[in-house]
């Protein structure tokens, strides 16, 4: 910590000074004044504290900073990215075991079978779709009201399953 002076050249420091410092208070004759100037807190001819409304005070409390890893946004984005390809792996995996004990499967069908939700709700479009490259599912021109709450039965396209009832050799 250092205590900062109205001369560059006269700052104290504390046994501990640390590398990364950030003015908190600014100490200015009798007052103690926050670092955009404003008037915290000033010494009465009693030598006791007062506010700027003129209520007496005992200290001063500062919000303690909140640490925050920085992370660059390269890595934010790769980390993203991993996350959702893992994602869409086992949303996948969920659609074909649907595909084999469903002959109909919708997209309400999966947000039950996932056991944890996408980042984004627009992702179960993109499974649906892998999971028919993959030739695990058909689209039908077929679409049903969802029965999902928060859906609120708008209608969702009906996925015809290319495996249901054929026998799999593990």
């Amino acid at each position: 910590m250092t205590l900062a002076n109205h001369n560059p050249h006269r700052a104290c420091h504390t046994p501990a000074a640390q590398d990364a410092e950030q003015l908190l208070v600014r100490l200015e004759g009798r007052r103690v004044l926050g670092v955009d100037g404003e008037v915290l807190a000033e010494l009465g001819r009693d030598d006791c504290w007062y506010t700027p409304e003129g209520m007496p005070c005992e200290g001063l409390a500062i919000p303690a900073a909140r640490a925050a890893a920085h992370v660059p946004p390269a890595v934010r984005t790769a980390a993203r990215r991993a996350a959702d390809e893992a994602w869409m792996t086992g949303a996948v995996r969920a659609i074909g075991h649907l595909s084999e004990t469903q002959a109909q499967i919708t997209s309400d069908d999966v947000w039950a079978a996932l056991q944890m939700p996408p980042r984004e709700s627009r992702m179960i479009g993109n499974a649906l779709s892998r999971a028919s490259s993959l030739g695990l599912i058909e689209p039908t021109g077929e679409h049903r009201p969802s029965r999902r709450t928060e859906n609120h039965s708008r209608p969702v396209r009906v996925w015809r399953s290319v495996r249901y009832g054929q026998q799999h050799i593990c």
